[in-house]
């Protein structure tokens, strides 16, 4: 993804280390299951930058990302906006 504002960086009960980025213009990736943040929320952080490590916390059975992106109030398919991005 672009660069993003970090809106939510919590432990939550079923998505386990959770971290959210507002993309601005009502876009928002959302990262869980996370192991590890290394982010603050209110920072803003680039594409390039690690922002956390893949886990296996909250409600799984074992170690993945679960990122999903949400456009307004509509689930779109991530990788389309990373084709449409990419150079």
């Amino acid at each position: 993804m672009q660069r993003g504002r970090v809106v939510l960086d919590e432990d939550l009960f079923f998505s386990g280390r959770t971290i959210v980025l507002d993309h601005g213009l009502g876009l928002f990736s959302f990262y869980g299951h996370l192991s590890e943040s290394r982010v603050q929320p209110g920072r803003v952080v680039d594409a390039d930058e690690v922002i956390g490590l893949v886990g296996a916390t909250g409600r799984v059975t074992a170690p993945h990302l679960h990122w999903a992106v949400q456009l307004g109030n509509a689930r779109v398919d991530g990788l389309d906006l990373v084709r449409v991005t990419s150079p």
